[in-house]
């Protein structure tokens, strides 16, 4: 056989293996991309991140995380700024946001359900005497109970639905207020009144630490303005084409509890680990749980 045959042969076998590597390497380049997850800036949301964080490092993607308000992270997964995002309730607390980006996400998995807010009040205060939203009207009940009701910010659905309760109840023509504010002046505030055993309303939600570590007694609200919702793990509609199918059903089998997301809350909180060091230490204890997510 000539040199120039084999010189030839040579590189056509050149050739054929460099298109055989290509092919095999195209999946890993078009998925191997890094993950932005948004979150909002509240500690149960960003356990809840942990877990889904955690996710998709199993699968291979590094993750950056973006936190923001409410009003800031909804706009971003609509455009694609982050692309997904832990949680959306649904169909009440996030309505208004949810509405508005509606057409560029798609749900990826139901996280939870029994996702509710509420007004609750400290136990002390006696149930004879406030049991309901309604009780607040009693006249030796507003002797005592403070008018201002320190809660989260505007865009939160606490605060939207709250401002419904307080106008059909007619809490608001009785004097009744709220008052928006950061989570820290909002928490900061209900701890100095309950270590005072002062009386409040206190704002509030599951699953939430609070909930846990403090002896709450929740409202009953007769109209259900504030309904009961499922936490939505969604996501900007161009994530089916940035990571593999593989990856989406793995988030897709993400299933947890308000009694899980409380636990890794009150870890976070009471003992001062980071949302993901609490999210990693509740995935230890329930390895069963988690590697069911990847074999469904």
């Amino acid at each position: 056989m000539s040199t120039l045959v084999k010189t030839r042969m040579s590189i056509s076998l050149k050739n054929y293996l460099v298109i055989v590597i290509s092919l095999f390497s195209l999946p890993v380049f078009a998925f191997a991309q890094s993950v932005r997850l948004g979150q909002v800036a509240l500690s149960f949301y960003a356990v809840t991140g942990g877990i889904v964080q955690h996710v998709l490092e199993s699968e291979g993607y590094k993750v950056e995380v973006i936190e923001g308000s409410h009003a800031d992270i909804y706009p971003k997964v609509g455009t694609g700024e982050v692309d997904i995002l832990a949680a959306s309730w649904l169909p009440n607390a996030h309505a208004e946001l949810y509405s508005k980006v509606a057409a560029d996400v798609f749900k990826l998995c139901k996280l939870y359900d029994q996702a509710k807010l509420y007004w609750a009040v400290p136990s002390y205060i006696p149930s004879s005497e406030v049991s309901t939203v309604s009780d607040l009207l009693k006249p030796e009940v507003m002797t005592r109970m403070p008018t201002t009701i320190v809660t989260l910010p505007e865009s939160t659905g606490l605060t939207i639905l709250s401002r419904k309760v307080l106008q059909s109840y007619g809490l608001d023509t009785a004097g009744y207020r709220l008052t928006p504010t950061t989570p820290k002046a909002w928490y900061g505030n209900f701890k100095s009144h309950y270590d005072e055993k002062k009386w409040l309303i206190f704002p509030l939600w599951q699953p939430q630490w609070i909930n846990a570590a403090y002896e709450l007694r929740v409202l009953q609200e007769p109209k259900q303005i504030f309904g009961e919702d499922s936490a939505y793990l969604i996501a900007n509609n161009r994530l089916k084409g940035k990571i593999s199918p593989k990856a989406i059903k793995h988030l897709g089998n993400i299933q947890l509890s308000v009694a899980d997301i409380t636990e890794m809350d009150l870890i976070m909180n009471v003992h001062n680990l980071t949302a993901r060091e609490a999210a990693e230490r509740w995935i230890a204890s329930h390895q069963d749980q988690v590697e069911k997510w990847k074999s469904q």
